[in-house]
């Protein structure tokens, strides 16, 4: 019998590189995943995505921050003392390049 391949391949592989993580952090990152895929930020608050995931907020802010550490998690931008994330390096087994600012050398 031939195994059903997921038809979300990068859903599954995101699955594979969290699953010795803790649950909580588990359903963050593919809450982050569903709303933002592999390379957008999500822009709701971490009040707005424990209460989505079911959670209470500090609970969620506290596994974000070990996430983002772990670089699982990176920040996007903030808007004001607000701060904005999409899925790190960790997360997605890619590496993020960064675009060079100012002037151009050589």
């Amino acid at each position: 019998m031939m195994a059903r391949q997921s038809p979300y391949p990068e859903l599954a592989a995101l699955k594979a590189r969290i699953s010795d993580l803790s649950h909580l952090k588990q359903n963050i990152l593919m809450t982050y995943a569903v709303l933002g895929g592999l390379e957008h930020g999500v822009e709701r608050t971490a009040a707005e995505l424990a209460e989505l995931i079911g959670v209470p907020a500090p609970h969620f802010s506290r596994a974000r921050r070990e996430l983002e550490d772990a670089k699982y998690l990176e920040c996007t931008h903030k808007e004001g003392q607000v701060r904005f994330f999409r899925l790190g390096e960790a997360a997605t087994g890619r590496s993020v390049v960064v675009a060079l600012t100012g002037r151009p050398t050589g």
